[in-house]
């Protein structure tokens, strides 16, 4: 298996690693190679059917780095990418700038086209219905509200959700269709774009959301509650852990959820809101976890280690299991599982 990571040590802030795991050709845990970019890399990538892995830089560009860690393509927005990529079933790339601007670029770093949206897109990254409409959060820095732009496959704002003050997460999308997204509370919105309902926990919603296979929206809040919300918005139940929960969930096969927590724990949570297990590591866990094939759980942690920690099954095949729905990061329904 490989694992993409974002190193964000002292020195090598501007550095994609690849580490190569359980390989019978390579010592486990080695560096396979390194790409160095002109600037930190905040976003996360994915990686495309052929191996192609996309990966915003703070340095303005979107960067299209082959298997073997050799530069594909770059593409120079106007603005820091802090967004992570998502792509299209015909290979085209989404991502945002802080230049206020979508961008679709083709598979060969070619612009399709980009659209304005007027606001920052920062902390949102794309996510891709089943009819190609790409969905992202907005913030606009002079009023701080924020949108949820619906806009076209072909570029054209189809519609746009206010939700207020607060930024965006990244959108998760359900079976029906439903957006779902955070914001000061977490939103439930159709696919013509008209609030279905909002739950509003006892903080702030922090993490992106993750959805079960019967419906239910998982998502953390800084009251340090994971919550599971049932599909019409009513509370399922909720699992307090010791502090604020920004770690994004991942579901497993068997229905357990993963997530970390600011207290420096992993929490495996069965599907009826008890505690299965927990891990401590050294510091906060503020990632969002990834389930191998194998069941191994993925995470990193503030005291600058990446985990790997025994679970129970692979990454469900859920409408949404995982921040930015799939191992591949690709932020589109109907992606690998």
């Amino acid at each position: 298996m490989k694992v993409w990571v974002k190193y964000i040590g002292k020195i090598t802030l501007t550095v994609v690693i690849a580490l190569t795991f359980n390989s019978c050709m390579n010592p486990n845990g080695t560096l396979k190679w390194e790409y160095k970019t002109g600037d930190w890399v905040s976003s996360s990538p994915a990686i495309g059917s052929n191996g192609t892995i996309y990966v915003g830089s703070e340095d303005g560009n979107l960067y299209a780095i082959n298997p073997d860690g050799t530069l594909k393509w770059e593409y120079k927005t106007g603005g820091r990418v802090h967004s992570s990529p998502a792509i299209g079933s015909d290979g085209a790339i989404y991502v945002g700038s802080s230049d206020d601007y979508l961008y679709a670029i083709n598979p060969d770093g070619i612009l399709k086209w980009k659209y304005e949206t007027g606001g920052d897109i920062w902390h949102s990254s794309p996510a891709i219905g089943s009819d190609g409409t790409i969905y992202v959060g907005v913030g606009m820095l002079w009023t701080g509200a924020s949108y949820l732009y619906a806009i076209s496959p072909d570029g054209i704002l189809k519609w746009k959700y206010e939700t207020g003050w607060g930024e965006l997460s990244s959108p998760a999308i359900g079976s029906d269709g439903t957006i779902y997204v955070r914001s000061l509370y977490l939103y439930a919105i159709n696919p013509d774009g008209t609030l279905k309902w909002e739950y509003k926990t006892g903080g702030l919603v922090l993490s992106a959301p993750a959805i079960g296979s019967d419906g239910t929206i998982y998502v953390g809040s800084s009251d340090g509650n994971l919550y599971a919300i049932n599909p019409d918005g009513t509370l399922k139940w909720k699992y307090k852990t010791g502090d604020d929960i920004w770690s994004s969930p991942a579901i497993g096969s068997d229905g357990t959820i993963y997530v970390g927590s600011s207290d420096d724990y992993l929490y495996a949570i069965n599907p009826d809101g008890t505690l299965k297990w927990k891990y401590k590591t050294g510091g906060d866990v503020l990632s969002s976890p990834a389930i191998d094939s194998d069941g191994t759980i993925y995470v990193g942690s503030l005291d600058g280690n990446l985990y790997a920690i025994y679970g129970s099954g692979h990454l469900a095949h859920t409408p949404w299991p995982m921040f930015h729905h799939d191992l591949q990061h690709t932020g589109r329904v109907g992606g690998p599982q």
